[in-house]
C-alpha cells in the first residue's frame, strides 16, 4: 500500500511540475524613470521553461493604443494563450497617451527616452534576454502601431523587426488639418507634439523619417490594417506602404477584412508571433 501511495504521489508531483512548464509566467514589474520623474509599471511574460533553462530569449516590446495602458494586451487579448507556443519574452510598457515621443509641452512625458534609454536596458540587465539588436522586436496597435514603426525606424540599430497593427500614421496631418479642438484626442495630442510646427513635428513625421532612412540598417517592417477601419487611418497605412516601396525598404503589408478592434488585433498578434518565429534575425 505504501509503495502504491508513493508511486501515486510521485506521479502527481511529476505531472504538476511538467504541467507548470507548459504555462507562461506573467510578472508586473516597475522602474523609476528619470524621463518621467515617476515609477512606471509594465508586464513581462516569461515563456515556459524560463526558470529551468539557460537560454536567452528574443524580447517583443508590445505597445498599447490611445486611451489604453500596460494591461491592455494581457487582459483584453488572448496573448497569453498564443505566446505559450513560442520562446519569446513579451514586455508591455505603459505609454499613457504619449504617442511614445518626448513631449514638447507636457511635463514629465518623455516616453521615447523612457523606452529606449531606461526600459530596454533594465530588461536587458534583469531578464534572460538576447540583449542585442538581433534579440529585440517592437510592435503595437493604433497609437502603439505608430510608435512601434517610428521607434523601429529611428532606432534601427536597436530592433531587428518592427510591426504596426492599425497604425495611426496620420496623426501629424490630423493636428495640421483639424481646427476643431473640441476633439479630446487632438487637444491632448497637441500638448504632446505642440500646436504649431516645431522640431518634434519633423522628427515625429513617419514619412519624413522613411525618406531620410538608411535602408541597409532598417529592421524588417510588418504593417497590417483592417479594410473596414476609418478611411483616414487606412489611407495613412497605404501612403506608408507607398513610401516604403519608393525607398525599396523590406516590408510586408496585410490589408484584411476587419476594423479598429481587438478581434483584428488578436489575429494580428497571433500571425506576428508565427512570422517572427520563422524569421532569420541574423540576416544583415
Amino acid at each position: 500500500m505504501k509503495k502504491i501511495r508513493f508511486t501515486f504521489l510521485f506521479a502527481l508531483l511529476f505531472f504538476t511540475f511538467a504541467n507548470s512548464q507548459t504555462k507562461i509566467t506573467i510578472i508586473t514589474d516597475s522602474i523609476y524613470s528619470p524621463s518621467l520623474k515617476s515609477y512606471s509599471k509594465f508586464n513581462v511574460m516569461l515563456p515556459p521553461n524560463y526558470y529551468i533553462s539557460n537560454d536567452r530569449y528574443i524580447t517583443i516590446y508590445l505597445l498599447h493604443g490611445y486611451g489604453g495602458n500596460y494591461n491592455d494586451w494581457v487582459k483584453r487579448s488572448n496573448l497569453a494563450h498564443y505566446v505559450q507556443n513560442y520562446n519569446f519574452i513579451i514586455v508591455t510598457p505603459d505609454g499613457q497617451n504619449s504617442w511614445y515621443v518626448n513631449s514638447v509641452e507636457k511635463k514629465n512625458s518623455n516616453y521615447e527616452d523612457y523606452i529606449i534609454k531606461e526600459l530596454i536596458p533594465y530588461i536587458g540587465n534583469k531578464y534572460s534576454v538576447l540583449d542585442t539588436r538581433h534579440g529585440r522586436v517592437i510592435a503595437g496597435l493604433s497609437m502603439g502601431g505608430y510608435g512601434a514603426i517610428r521607434l523601429g525606424i529611428k532606432y534601427a540599430n536597436t530592433f531587428f523587426y518592427a510591426a504596426g497593427f492599425s497604425g495611426a500614421f496620420h496623426i501629424m496631418e490630423r493636428i495640421r488639418e483639424v481646427k476643431d479642438t473640441s476633439s479630446t484626442l487632438i487637444k491632448e495630442s497637441m500638448k504632446i507634439f505642440g500646436a504649431i510646427e516645431n522640431a518634434l513635428w519633423k522628427d515625429a513625421d513617419i514619412y519624413a523619417l522613411i525618406e531620410k532612412a538608411n535602408i541597409n540598417s532598417l529592421p524588417y517592417l510588418y504593417i497590417s490594417c483592417g479594410k473596414d477601419d476609418s478611411q483616414p487611418l487606412l489611407e495613412s497605412n497605404r501612403i506608408l506602404i507607398q513610401a516604403l516601396q519608393k525607398k525599396k525598404i523590406l516590408y510586408e503589408y496585410h490589408e484584411l477584412p476587419g476594423t479598429h478592434n481587438w478581434i483584428y488585433w488578436e489575429n494580428g498578434i497571433n500571425d506576428l508571433l508565427f512570422k517572427i518565429s520563422n524569421f532569420d534575425n541574423l540576416k544583415p
